[in-house]
Order: structure tokens, then C-alpha cells, then sequence
């Protein structure tokens, strides 16, 4: 085979198997983060106040939100799992929820509803 041609199959290769930067550590997960949403629409919102942070003893505290909605506070364990699914990526267990983290353009993302554009992240 030709170079260029291992080039293209080493490419398919990693978007076919969902290839990642380096494994992201429990130390870059600790922080605090926002939540995100891609609805930039100015109405009131269920989630003005909602953070979370993230501690290194394995400790986290989630707050959430807002105008239109009581504020409530929820603490637990966090955990770094790979929930096996089809991105086989790593994901982050809060108590008994799991958000999968996606590390881009210097963020990083605990995903809430990729489809509809909604995370938690926190600026590496």
C-alpha cells in the first residue's frame, strides 16, 4: 500500500473507533463549572444559578436554579467511569447520574443533552 493510502485508512480508522486526545485524569475534572446552554434566547431561565463544583476528594456540590424554578442543592460522590457505550468514552458519575465529559477548544464539557446543546464546563 501506499503511504498516502495508509494515511486515509489510519484516518477512517479513528473516526470509525471515536480516537481521543490523552485519557483525561480525575485532576483535570476537579473545578468549577457553568452551565451551557446554545439557546441564547434572553428569557427567564430554569438555570441561571445552576454550577457545580467538583472536589479532589471525590466530593461534589451541585446547585441549581432560577427565576422561573427553586433553588435547590444536591451533594455527593463523584466518579470517573467509561460507561462502555457506543463512544466508549469516559463519563462522569455524580451520584446516581452520568454525564459523558468531552474535552474541546479548551473546555471541558460534562455533557447534559449534546443534541440540544446543553453542558456544564469549566475552562481548563
Amino acid at each position: 500500500m501506499t503511504l498516502k493510502l495508509l494515511g486515509i485508512l489510519a484516518v477512517a480508522c479513528c473516526i470509525f473507533a471515536g480516537c481521543r486526545g490523552a485519557p483525561i485524569t480525575r485532576a483535570e475534572l476537579v473545578g468549577n463549572y457553568i452551565y451551557k446552554s446554545e439557546d441564547s434566547s434572553s428569557r427567564a431561565t430554569d438555570h441561571e444559578w445552576d454550577h457545580l463544583t467538583i472536589q479532589a476528594d471525590g466530593k461534589y456540590d451541585l446547585v441549581q436554579g432560577g427565576q422561573t424554578k427553586p433553588k435547590t442543592e444536591t451533594v455527593g460522590t463523584w466518579a470517573l467511569v467509561s460507561w462502555g457505550g457506543i463512544d466508549n468514552g469516559p463519563s462522569i458519575s455524580l451520584g446516581h447520574a452520568g454525564y459523558p465529559i468531552q474535552v474541546k477548544g479548551g473546555q471541558v464539557r460534562l455533557l447534559i443533552d449534546e443534541d440540544t446543546g446543553i453542558w456544564y464546563v469549566k475552562v481548563r
